[in-house]
């Protein structure tokens, strides 16, 4: 398990996180947006929507596996779709 720094978009409902320094992750409707990995942790957001909160999440895959999954452009990590009340109440 690995901690992460993550956000929420309340738009779309994605939870997003970076993977390693410079890894800029936009969430599906590129309303909010983090990057920094686990070096810093810089938030963008739209302005007409209330700044998102960083929280910190664990994730189950190693920092290597994150950096390699970045740095290989596999794209299989990062994103976090949000749960619809049919899954929860599955």
């Amino acid at each position: 398990m690995t901690k992460v720094i993550s956000i929420t978009c309340p738009k779309c409902g994605y939870t997003i996180f970076s993977r390693t320094r410079h890894d800029f992750r936009p969430c599906f409707c590129k309303s909010v947006n983090i990057d920094g990995g686990f070096e810093y942790t810089k938030v963008g957001f739209d302005p007409k929507l209330e700044p998102p909160q960083p929280k910190e999440m664990e994730v189950s895959q190693t920092p290597k596996e994150l950096y390699d999954d970045w740095n290989d452009g596999t794209e299989k990590f990062g994103f976090i779709p949000p749960v619809t009340k049919e899954e929860i109440n599955e």
